[in-house]
């Protein structure tokens, strides 16, 4: 499983079909072809009995509906009548490039939203999918998150849609895009919904009727997407999986990822820290921390329980080697934990680095082994330029960058656009509607406390832990990156469970993690409980087998609630639009 960086797509294809081979498991074949821009992957195991492997619990489907009308006949349909998303279908070819036979649709709602979609031909049951894009968009992407051995979408249940954020981009943080109003609100809070409205116009044509469940998928950016649409548009999706959301985007972009770069830089612009360093201080987090959860084995169930010191590998005098830490690299360490702050020392992003992320620091905070630059001081820069202040400041540079109270407020302004923070989901909630959150405890580029920190706010808002898990569950995954990878078992199937929730009320108590070698075999598999419940081993068998492991409370319980500048509140999100020659911002209209 791929990570994925908010602003940093390295390593990926487009529309790939994932490798895994299990023991009496077909092996797929993955196919890679890379389609300039950022590199995408859209990653689908097949065989049933994969998903069996991987926890993924089977669910009743409706019935097949075929189409209409022929595949071409769409090309010619008129939708720029289409209510706030007049759209424009460009082209309307079979294809097979899925596995399933598929009417692909391109077209573009204006003025920038290009998208995607695919309707199955002989296999469609009634279910609609919208996959979120990644970092700053500006690309179509087609990549299924946390989908691992999903047996209805690999078959082809869906009716799947995406498209660029409203713009396009030349790589994964160019946000040149942000120069202009419009494709602002495009990629804030517009693009997924008018896609939808789209999406849907085309599915009534294509089938004679309308998708009896609409489901949304994303990670990172694509988890701020799930996370706008439930808060700003809570009719559009039956169910929406958010994974490691970007939803605190506004300070997420100039504070956490300014705070990455400018914590490990120098005087002279060099990296205090080097890639050279991280397997070292990884392993001293290791050591110190690892058993603290009951179980040594490899990962850390929740990074709060530790307070690695990092200057107990502080070099010798004279010394400085790949296995010690020099006074400023300790400095950079501490820095990177504890997060941004301002001049009284308040936080300005709800948390740092996570404890037990450092082995995943390379690409996003150092440079690679190899000398690639890290992104996180690119993706800061950008949005200084083109999306932090009202209109673009292009010389602007991350040492122009005060970590003071006063510019965060300055810079915050953009959150009525950008963010999509807002606890009250009770017209979601009304809908029917179902949230299922997902994060990595390792993550390196997004914070897993701020998604705590939302979801506390969730509660609180939406009476409680017990109210709000009839519709709203948290996973946190121990030892997985951003959207992935990392050190502890990252592969798990939330849309089958999502499913189940949705058409048949069947609350989502447990997710399987998996993690695979590179040639398909599996690692280990752990279960993952809705948060705050943890797993733990029952004394038995293999600690690499998820059947030996039970829920259980947390042996203590945090404070979720983080203090710091910014807040989780209702009333700040703006719709603008261009009213008589002027851009026209006015306070969100609240959804019913």
């Amino acid at each position: 499983m791929r990570a994925r960086l908010l602003g940093s797509t390295p390593g990926r294809a487009i529309r790939t079909v994932a490798v895994r081979a299990l023991p009496v498991v077909l092996v797929v074949l993955a196919v890679l072809v890379v389609a300039g821009g950022p590199q995408v992957a859209f990653r689908m195991a097949v065989a049933g009995t994969l998903a069996e492997a991987n926890g993924s619990s089977s669910v009743s489907s409706p019935p097949v509906v075929l189409p209409t009308i022929d595949c071409a006949a769409l090309a010619g349909q008129d939708l720029s009548g289409t209510p706030d998303a007049p759209a424009v279908i460009g082209s309307a070819t079979l294809t097979t490039e899925f596995g399933w036979e598929a009417c692909e649709v391109k077209g573009t709602v204006a003025p920038q939203i290009q998208f995607e979609v695919l309707l199955p031909t002989t296999t469609w049951r009634q279910r609609y999918l919208q996959i979120g894009c990644a970092a700053l968009c500006g690309f179509v992407d087609f990549y299924a998150d946390a989908t691992d051995g999903c047996v209805p979408l690999t078959r082809g249940d869906f009716v799947l849609a995406t498209n660029n954020g409203g713009h396009v981009g030349v790589s994964g943080f160019d946000a040149t895009f942000g120069a202009d109003p419009q494709l602002r609100v495009d990629f804030g809070y517009r693009s997924d919904h008018v896609v939808a409205l789209v999406a849907k116009r085309l599915i009534a044509l294509y089938y004679g009727r309308g998708p009896r469940y609409s489901y949304f998928d994303g990670c990172s950016q694509g988890g701020h997407q799930g996370l706008t649409e439930a808060q700003r548009y809570p009719h559009d999706f039956d169910g929406i999986i958010a994974g490691a959301p970007a939803s605190l985007l506004t300070s997420l972009l100039v504070w956490s990822a300014g705070w990455h770069a400018t914590a490990n830089t120098d005087a002279r612009g060099r990296p205090i820290l080097t890639a050279a360093k991280l397997p070292s201080l990884h392993a001293a987090v290791l050591r110190e921390c690892d058993a603290k959860d009951g179980l040594a084995d490899g990962q850390i169930d929740d990074p709060r329980a530790c307070a690695f010191d990092p200057r107990s590998l502080r070099c010798t005098t004279g010394t400085d080697n790949a296995n010690c830490l020099t006074d400023g690299q300790i400095e950079a360490v501490r820095k990177l934990y504890d997060g941004p702050r301002d001049e009284r020392g308040r936080l300005m992003y709800p948390g740092g680095e996570p404890v037990g992320s450092e082995a995943n620091w390379a690409r996003w905070v150092t440079p690679t082994a190899n000398g690639d630059p890290a992104v996180a001081e690119a993706n800061a820069t950008s949005a200084l330029k083109y999306l932090a202040y009202p209109s673009a400041r292009p010389s602007m540079t991350l040492r122009d960058l005060h970590y003071d109270s006063a510019t965060f407020r300055e810079i915050a302004q953009q959150a009525a656009i950008f963010d999509a923070t807002d606890p009250d989901l009770t017209a979601f909630r009304a809908a029917g509607g179902k949230l299922l959150l997902w994060h990595g405890w390792a993550d390196q580029a997004i914070s897993p406390y701020g998604t705590i920190a939302y979801y506390h706010a969730l509660t609180e808002r939406m009476g409680g832990t017990a109210a709000t898990q009839r519709f709203a569950r948290l996973f946190m995954l121990p030892g997985v990156a951003h959207c992935g990878a990392g050190q502890g078992p990252d592969a798990i199937d939330a849309l089958t469970p999502t499913l189940n929730w949705v058409e048949n009320g069947v609350e989502p108590d447990r997710l399987v993690a998996t993690k695979y070698q590179d040639d398909g075999t599996v690692v280990r598999t752990r279960p993952v409980y809705p948060y705050p419940t943890v797993a733990r081993y029952d004394g038995s068998g293999s600690i690499d087998d998820a059947a030996n492991f039970v829920p259980a409370p947390p042996p203590t319980r945090y404070k979720d609630d983080i203090a710091w500048l910014g807040s989780f509140r209702s009333g700040y999100q703006q719709t603008c639009v261009w009213k008589d020659g002027h851009w026209v911002c006015t306070p969100a209209r609240k959804p019913s």
